[in-house]
């Protein structure tokens, strides 16, 4: 899980690290980002079972592969 674009970068070259998460949220506090998760945490797991690059933003889920 990252908000860092070097990550992105390192998946797209190299499919490292094997699954990424990217947070897209911009500015969020804890407890926002952590309803975020509990709210979306059975759909991340069912999507990252089939899928490596998932994006999450404050209000979708995109799958990117």
């Amino acid at each position: 899980m990252t908000k860092d674009r070097d990550f992105l970068d390192s998946f797209m070259i190299k499919q490292q690290p094997y699954k990424l998460l990217i947070l897209t949220t911009g500015n969020i506090n804890n407890n926002q980002l952590i309803d975020l998760f509990m709210n979306n945490l059975p759909q991340l797991a069912e999507l990252f079972q089939e899928h490596s690059l998932i994006e999450m933003n404050r209000d979708t889920i995109v799958v990117h592969q």
